[in-house]
């Protein structure tokens, strides 16, 4: 459950992969610390014939996501019912701030009611 709880909260500022191996999960994340992981590959290249395709690279990622982690972030539509007063991080379990967001996504096709 924290894993998904972990992805969901990249939606917002992005998105997210995730690299499987058959039905093994070998490791998920912000979709940016996963492409450089990709793009960097000359980096950690010699590790693979020793320990593996998979492995060298969640080492690899998991290096990346230590240095630059991206923020989790949640959000609640004040019309979906129970908003919940706490959450816990799902990356690094500490108790998440909380705040207020007013949004507009600029719908072409929404009538336009002057204030």
């Amino acid at each position: 459950m924290q894993e998904i709880k972990k992805l969901l909260s990249y939606d917002k500022s992005g998105s997210w992969a995730m690299l499987c191996k058959g039905s093994y999960i070998v490791t998920s994340g912000h979709a940016q610390t996963v492409l450089s992981a990709f793009l960097e590959f000359d980096s950690w290249k010699e590790n693979v014939p020793l320990r593996g395709f998979d492995v060298s690279f969640k080492e690899y990622h998991d290096k990346l996501h230590v240095a630059n982690p991206p923020c989790c972030r949640f959000e609640f539509l004040t019309t979906a019912g129970r908003i919940p007063d706490g959450m816990t991080c799902p990356e690094c379990l500490q108790h998440m701030e909380k705040y207020s967001t007013f949004l507009c996504c600029h719908d072409e096709n929404s009538i336009f009611l002057p204030h």
